[in-house]
């Protein structure tokens, strides 16, 4: 059997906190940065904690994590925090609702039975798109859009979310073209968007006569590879004045200095921004970086704001998971605003990167 850790403070806690984390192979290093976002806000380690933190490990397996969310709840923590992927996501909240132990679970995965005892805090990549679609229509006043997306899952789910989230922000999508993966030449494709004539043009002719096109911006449903290769050619063709969305795969720092020179601006959903202005989120990255020596990551992040909702919690509810959406609306965590809905998921408002 693998080990449930636990951090012992010197001084009797008033709560048992559970932390459901995967502890081997590639995995271990996403859960050790759950640990420790979650541990800085909690302070489990200070003179006089509030909370104990027992850990527990999944193996990245669904009966262990299943059985190691039942003896959570034998130790007597009073709620526990999961970080699940797509092989114990279902099995563990199934549980946790079964043996009616509080949960909040850090996953992306859908069709989860949220509500009641167990409540999701976490940045999907629904909440990613309909914060991008929303902040594309109301903040920057487009209205029309042309979707690129590679024919894979990634590509296909992230183009149909942003269909979605433009159509119900009263926006449009004008086409949809899709392409095979590893793609490198999108000539074809680009000719069809911005037409042949100014594909075709001179430079010359198209400084007297700047080009105009029938949509406000471009979404890539892609990796910041794939969008450079996409985003340079729009310009070879001469469309550089284009403004181009995509997703927070793009947030990498060589592909946003590279692809600057290439088009008017870009904007992506950014689950975390530890560059942001916002007092409360320099204050966590400041300790974040005393504790550990490093930046935070997005996991880190999540797990730190769950932490401070859980001491909020406390403090209002005495920890009952239930009156998360009674109490916790609009609150300002590291990862944006936050607020738990009554069916068990959650409702967040997070940053958008723009680069120009």
């Amino acid at each position: 059997m693998r080990p449930a850790w636990a951090f012992l403070p010197w001084f009797g806690p008033r709560y048992k906190i559970g932390c459901l984390i995967p502890l081997d192979g590639e995995d271990g290093r996403l859960g050790i940065a759950v640990l420790k976002g979650l541990s800085l806000a909690l302070e489990v380690l200070s003179s006089s904690p509030a909370f104990k933190l027992r850990v527990y490990n999944t193996a990245s397996d669904p009966n262990y994590a299943a059985m190691q969310l039942k003896k959570m709840q034998k130790d007597g923590c009073s709620l526990g925090v999961a970080l699940l992927g797509q092989k114990t996501a279902k099995g563990v909240v199934h549980m946790a609702q079964k043996i009616k132990m509080p949960l909040i679970v850090m996953t992306n995965e859908r069709n989860l039975e949220l509500g009641q005892v167990v409540y999701r805090d976490f940045v999907t990549d629904q909440i990613q798109l309909m914060n991008l679609a929303s902040f594309a229509l109301q903040d920057l006043g487009l209205h029309s859009f042309i979707i690129l997306y590679p024919q894979n899952k990634y590509g296909q789910r992230y183009a149909h979310l942003f269909a979605s989230a433009v159509v119900q922000n009263g926006g449009e999508i004008r086409k949809m073209f899709g392409y095979p993966p590893q793609k490198t030449d999108f000539g074809d494709i680009i000719k069809k968007i911005i037409g042949y004539r100014i594909a075709e043009s001179s430079p010359e002719i198209l400084i007297t006569h700047p080009p105009t096109f029938p949509f406000d911006a471009i979404f890539i449903a892609d990796t910041s590879l794939e969008a450079t290769f996409i985003i340079s050619q729009f310009a070879y063709y001469n469309a550089r004045n284009l403004i181009f969305l995509g997703t927070a795969l793009w947030n990498n720092p060589k592909f946003l200095s590279n692809i600057k020179q290439y088009c008017r601006a870009i904007y992506f959903p950014s689950p975390f921004n530890p560059k942001a202005q916002k007092p409360w989120v320099r204050a966590f990255v400041k300790r974040y970086q005393s504790a550990y020596k490093e930046l935070p990551n997005y996991l880190a992040a999540q797990a730190y704001e769950i932490g401070t909702i859980i001491g909020y919690l406390e403090s209002v509810a005495h920890l009952d998971i239930k009156g998360l959406p009674q109490y916790v609306q609009n609150f300002p965590g590291v990862t944006g605003t936050t607020t738990f809905l009554t069916n068990g998921d959650v409702d967040k408002k997070i940053w958008i990167v723009e680069v120009k």
